[in-house]
């Protein structure tokens, strides 16, 4: 075996082993692809999940949010009517206070 035939056979080997070397970097970059497509997936599905709960929560605070609406007009209602018959109460307070002192001025008077 000749330098020449030596060479050329370490050159056909050198190549070979890049030609393996690449095939083996492109496999592992697919696999790496493939690996990284399906955590995008997990992740998109578990983004469903989580948009789902918030969209279900959001209703349940509109709900709540409703329902405490309801809740105020009521009280404030009942709170309007408390002053009127408050209010209404003074009123009969303060006439019934006149009256008594202008039987009490008439009974001084008398």
């Amino acid at each position: 075996m000749t330098i020449q035939e030596a060479c050329e056979g370490l050159t056909i080997a050198i190549q070979n082993e890049i030609i393996q070397v690449r095939a083996d970097q492109i496999e592992l970059g697919e696999k790496l692809t493939q690996r990284i497509n399906g955590v995008a997936n997990r992740v998109k599905a578990l983004d469903a999940k989580v948009d789902t709960k918030f969209a279900e929560i959001d209703a349940r605070f509109d709900a709540v949010d409703a329902r405490f609406e309801a809740m105020e007009t009521k009280f404030e209602a009942k709170f309007e009517a408390m002053q009127e018959s408050q209010n209404a109460m003074q009123k009969t307070q303060l006439e019934m206070m006149q009256i008594l002192v202008g039987i009490q001025n008439k009974l001084d008077a008398a």
